[in-house]
């Protein structure tokens, strides 16, 4: 289940105040005034970008991290957790050399050509990020057999120096699948989107605009970003998909069936929401199959309501899946006989609702059970948000907001409840995603937590969560709470795993040299210290914070970004935070065990690069 969507007044960014309805994560719907200050104006370079959030480095060096509103989301999320309305018009321009094509790569451009698929010129403009592929004549030719101006959107099949070879869908206009294209000498290949996440670090931002708001949020109006191929992102999977189906209707359609290998629904949606469904759910499907090991036994059914009213009486026949319906929810049946294992949902219309679902059939289908509800809702959810390839946390901001913000914090045993409890709202699916993320990708953790879902789900009574993880109780409870503090999108567990087998000794002479790398978070140092007994350091070598080409020594920039930083564990308690440097003098805060990180946010450790060489003694007697 996900968080409700509200319908929001769109913000009018040229007044000063601002009278808006904004969706508290605690609360409704309420009506509030929120002042604009002032704007903001930067030129500069894109460091990073993930869910909401853009960071931008200016031309003196200072970094801006600014909030903006992501396509397809309703609102922006606040940093004290409430929704805003303010979309930004987005521009992301490049250009780029014909040695960034590659084969299956989705382009478009415009030719002459006529019926017989000949091209009349070579092609001098080329566009990335065609279609789903097609002919759409501009100009008619004037003559029979003469060359028509056309939109080409293929993909390509071959390239050379000097010649392109697009494959093409069947068209009225040309029975040729395959058009050969003549390259001028100075070809471009062009790109423009909306999509901000399409320009990664050292991109050149333009133009940018943002507001700043009397809540503390910097909020982007206005941006446009010029990019080279080394800062350029491909599409999004969302947008290859669009892509990819653009050619079917978007119109809803009266319930029919569609299907796919895994998956038969009735449905109201239209043909390309349609596809692009299946097509997620097959992706996700498979990513579960390989993590898990196990195809499920048969064939998830059921119905994905757009509008309700449209479907004739009797057809929806469980009731509770109608009422979940209608609360913009759904729901998965399952049952067995023998070995005959059945689920079928019910869910209205949004994508992350029937992935969730289909996930709980997922798991039926492949083990006989979901588990205890702390795991079903918790594997659903990651389900949901589940991309190939990918660790870092990428949750909707509604979700991570209320994570962020809500104290108290709920602990691990209040989560991981034994048996079927009632599930809940969407905030304790948030709570239950948290610690399954957490436990699957932290590699302290991970290689318990497979077999212990897999265990559950198969019905074993000789196993639960205090039997496996019992041992490293006070280990996991302390990196679940850390996780918590420090989690945003982008945030990496397996980055951020405390290193409890490193050991630790006292410093009572010579040196201890220990290496620090810049892409990981709390690192052991490999000294005990002493409250207040003062110790000597030196830190040689740099490293990168973002693939902007900027290294830094262990002061970091201008913003203390960079900056080697020092904390003291001791009995599962954490001193501090305090700045080190290159060379100084400190005491140690606490007694303990010393760990040493490169000062940045945890949501950004993964473009992080290089590592530094630390020197520690204890300082002579003065």
């Amino acid at each position: 289940m996900i968080p409700p969507k509200r319908r929001m007044r769109m913000v009018d960014a040229t007044i000063a105040v601002v009278a808006v309805s904004l969706l508290g994560l605690a609360a409704g719907s309420t009506q509030e005034q929120i002042v604009i200050q002032g704007r903001v104006n930067i030129i500069g370079t894109v460091e990073s970008t993930s869910a909401n959030s853009i960071v931008v480095k200016d031309s003196k060096g200072a970094v801006h991290k600014l909030l903006i509103q992501d396509r397809g989301e309703e609102a922006v999320v606040l940093a004290g957790g409430l929704r805003l309305q303010f979309p930004a018009k987005v521009i992301v321009r490049g250009e780029y050399s014909k040695e960034t094509l590659k084969k299956g790569q989705k382009i478009r451009f415009r030719a002459k050509l006529n019926r017989l698929g000949k091209v009349d010129g070579p092609v001098s403009e080329i566009w990335q990020d065609g279609g789903a592929g097609g002919i759409e004549v501009i100009e008619e030719a004037e003559k029979r057999g003469g060359y028509s101006t056309c939109q080409v959107q293929g993909e390509v099949s071959r390239l050379s120096k000097k010649r392109l070879t697009v494959a093409i869908p069947p068209t009225a206009f040309t029975r040729k699948r395959f058009l050969a294209i003549r390259l001028a000498e100075q070809v471009k290949v062009k790109m423009e989107s909306d999509d901000y996440r399409r320009a990664t670090a050292g991109a050149k931002v333009t133009r940018l605009v943002a507001a700043k708001f009397d809540t503390g949020d910097v909020i982007v109006q206005e941006l446009e970003v010029e990019i080279v191929s080394a800062s350029s992102l491909p599409p999004s999977a969302a947008d290859q998909l669009a892509a990819k189906y653009a050619h079917l209707s978007d119109e809803p359609r009266q319930p029919r069936e569609i299907k796919s290998r895994r998956f038969i629904f009735k449905t109201d949606i239209s043909d390309r929401q349609a596809q692009i469904l299946l097509d997620k759910l097959e992706t996700m499907s498979t990513l579960l199959s390989a993590y898990f090991g196990r195809q499920p036994r048969g064939v998830t059914q059921g119905f994905i309501v757009r509008d309700i009213s449209q479907w004739p009486p009797g057809s929806l026949v469980q009731p509770q899946g109608v009422a979940k319906i209608r609360e913009r929810a759904g729901i998965c049946f399952s049952s067995q006989l023998g070995n005959q294992r059945q689920s079928i949902i019910y869910a209205c219309d949004d994508p992350g609702v029937v992935q969730h679902e289909a996930t709980h059939a997922f798991c039926h289908l492949s083990f006989g059970s979901t588990g205890p509800t702390w795991l079903a809702e918790g594997v659903a959810e990651m389900g949901q948000y589940w991309k190939a390839d990918k660790k870092s946390v990428d949750v909707s901001p509604p979700v991570l907001k209320y994570l962020q913000l809500a104290e108290p914090k709920k602990r691990l045993l209040e989560i991981a409840i034994p048996g079927r409890v009632a599930v809940g709202g969407w905030r304790d699916y948030a709570w239950r995603w948290a610690l399954c993320h957490m436990l699957a990708n932290n590699p302290n953790y991970a290689n318990r937590f497979k077999p212990l879902a897999m265990a559950l789900m198969s019905g074993r009574k000789d196993v639960s969560f205090t039997s496996v993880y019992g041992p490293v109780a006070k280990e996991i409870s302390f990196e679940y709470d850390l996780f918590l503090q420090t989690l945003d999108n982008g945030y990496r567990a397996d980055l951020c795993a405390w290193q409890w087998n490193r050991k630790s000794r006292p410093l009572t002479s010579g040196r201890i040299k220990t290496a620090i790398r810049a892409r990981y978070g709390w690192q052991a140092a490999g000294v005990a210290v002493v409250a207040g007994e003062s110790y000597d350091f030196a830190a040689e070598g740099k490293w990168k914070i973002a693939q902007d080409g900027a290294a830094y020594d262990a002061n970091g920039d201008l913003q203390k970004r960079g900056r080697l930083v020092a904390i003291v564990f001791s009995d599962f308690k954490l001193s501090a935070p305090f700045e080190l440097g290159k060379r100084a003098k400190f005491k140690a805060p606490a007694s303990g065990d010393l760990f040493l990180r490169c000062s940045d946010d945890w949501n950004s450790l993964e473009d992080n690069s290089g590592e530094l060489t630390v020197y520690l003694r204890r300082s002579s007697m003065e």
